[in-house]
């Protein structure tokens, strides 16, 4: 027994907080970030407890790498925060979600898109396969208010997973590739508002930067236009409301895609005409990076298509 490691020193600390709460309970608002995951499994006091480790996360961004720890490691907390998701999937298919419920469950998604930034415990979210939960809020087609605020934190847990070049990105790729992931984020670049198709498409352009990710996108016709087809989509929703950032994201995958020669033919007569004539004029002028990579890409497909 003598050999046994002993336990990190957060565990300890999880321990004790647990039995300082049993005691008796502190107030919320001067509660230490151990004392507000032991006061989670209380039902009763858990949304106002989601809400202040919320607060922790917003105001002191420097205790965000503990808390992943913290949260990883002490008992069931990511079970009640699964909970959490799953007590509204009811609601997607009534469209009854209320603003209320949308927060507390963001609140949720926000403690796991913590772990999801954290290199030590991104990868036991995935081996978890916690964003299967996620499966419901990137399917759903309306959008209300509510539901939106519940894709976007969705989108932006999906987002913190997707770094792709710590010593467990090959594997994180690997996974986002193999399961419908993917194809949702195509999906919610057509759906939600700005922010969530913002989320989706750096996504997307963040896997096409791959080169696995790449050759995953021109493996087969079908998947190749599914993809260029909800960029063109995209643009035209651009071309009525412009949006620089999103904008920039756009041609940063066509210019990826323009590298695969042998779907440059495609893509050419693909093309969106917006981005040949003048209707992001005023936008790219400020932008002589996003300008050059349009160039790049008319070159690229004016260059390498047709060729064996």
């Amino acid at each position: 027994m003598d050999n046994l490691p002993k336990p990190p020193p957060f565990v300890d600390q999880l321990r004790r907080s647990a039995l300082l709460v049993a005691q008796k309970p502190p107030e919320l608002a001067t509660a230490s970030p151990e004392q507000l995951i032991a006061l989670l499994h209380d039902s009763n006091l858990r949304e106002a407890v989601l809400s202040q480790l919320n607060v922790v996360i917003k105001q002191k961004r420097e205790m965000c790498s503990n808390l992943a720890l913290l949260l990883w490691n002490s008992f069931n907390t990511v079970y009640i925060l699964l909970q959490e998701v799953l007590a509204v999937y009811p609601k997607l298919s009534t469209s009854t979600l209320t603003m209320k419920e949308s927060t507390r469950v963001c609140d949720a998604l926000t403690l796991l898109q913590c772990m999801a930034s954290h290199p030590e415990t991104r990868k036991g979210l995935v081996k978890a396969n916690i964003p299967f939960y996620l499966y419901p809020f990137l399917r759903a087609s309306a959008n209300e208010k509510p539901l939106e605020f519940v894709r976007l934190s969705s989108l932006g847990l999906i987002g913190s997973l997707a770094k792709f070049d710590d010593p467990y990105g090959p594997e994180i790729l690997n996974f986002f590739l193999e399961t419908q992931l993917f194809p949702l984020c195509l999906r919610c670049m057509d759906q939600g508002d700005e922010l969530s198709r913002k989320v989706a498409t750096l996504i997307v352009m963040k896997i096409l930067m791959q080169e696995e990710g790449l050759d995953y996108c021109c493996a087969f016709t079908e998947r190749f236009l599914a993809v260029v087809q909800a960029l063109s989509r995209l643009v035209e929703k651009l071309s009525v409301n412009p949006c620089f950032q999103l904008l920039k994201y756009v041609v940063q995958c066509y210019l990826c895609l323009s590298q695969v020669s042998r779907v440059c033919d495609v893509l050419r007569y693909n093309f969106p005409p917006q981005l040949i004539d003048n209707t992001f004029h005023i936008i790219l002028r400020e932008d002589p990076d996003t300008l050059n990579m349009l160039h790049q890409i008319f070159f690229n497909i004016t260059s390498r298509g047709s060729r064996p």
